[in-house]
């Protein structure tokens, strides 16, 4: 029971989830909550078309025909190259689109902060498995670091505080799963915020 409980909370904060759990409190505590209700739902649709149901939807096809195993898990460091390069391709397609549709700047530095971390993603794991987790939910947190910083009067200090402990619950999830190591979580998590800081000083 324990180690089911754990699972979905892990299966909560998924990587593929992580870009959706962004903007969803971008729509809810930025000044683009001021923006219809459809209009925010539309982009909130369109992030998780693009980087969740999309590439979950590949995944599991690519599973299905033998080319990966384990589905949208990835279990295997072998299997992730290929997945993560579509994930990644998926993740510039979708930073060119809402660049194109008038996402302000500061808003993009989600979209290609995790762009530039699905890319690291795809090098690394030539080599090495890190954790997906921790590196979607320490982005999340170091993202909503700069959104109170921009947004001091929206965006409560609250929600960055959460999910640096949401990370911190997240990564040791995935090493009581033992799907990860230490080193891998923490690498994980290094890349993440690593990844939004680098996007933040380029936009």
């Amino acid at each position: 029971m324990k180690q089911t409980l754990v699972q979905l909370f892990s299966n909560a904060f998924h990587p593929l989830l992580s870009l959706t759990w962004a903007t969803l409190l971008m729509v809810g505590f930025t000044p683009l909550a001021i923006l219809p209700t459809p209009t925010r739902l539309l982009l909130v649709g369109e992030v998780f078309l693009c980087t969740c149901l999309l590439p979950a939807l590949i995944f599991l096809l690519l599973s299905k025909v033998g080319i990966v195993k384990n589905g949208v898990t990835l279990r295997d460091r072998q299997d992730r190259v290929f997945p993560l390069f579509i994930y990644m391709m998926l993740c510039f397609v979708l930073t060119i689109l809402l660049a194109n549709q008038g996402l302000p700047q500061w808003a993009m530095i989600y979209y290609f902060g995790g762009a530039f971390l699905a890319s690291v993603f795809v090098l690394v794991t030539i080599w090495w498995k890190i954790s997906g987790h921790a590196a979607g939910n320490a982005s999340i947190a170091v993202a909503s670091l700069f959104m109170h910083y921009l947004f001091p009067a929206i965006f409560p200090l609250l929600i960055p505080v959460v999910w640096i402990v949401l990370t911190g619950a997240v990564a040791s999830a995935r090493l009581y799963l033992g799907r990860h190591t230490m080193a891998q979580v923490f690498i994980g998590m290094l890349a993440g915020a690593a990844c939004i800081i680098l996007a933040n000083e380029i936009l």
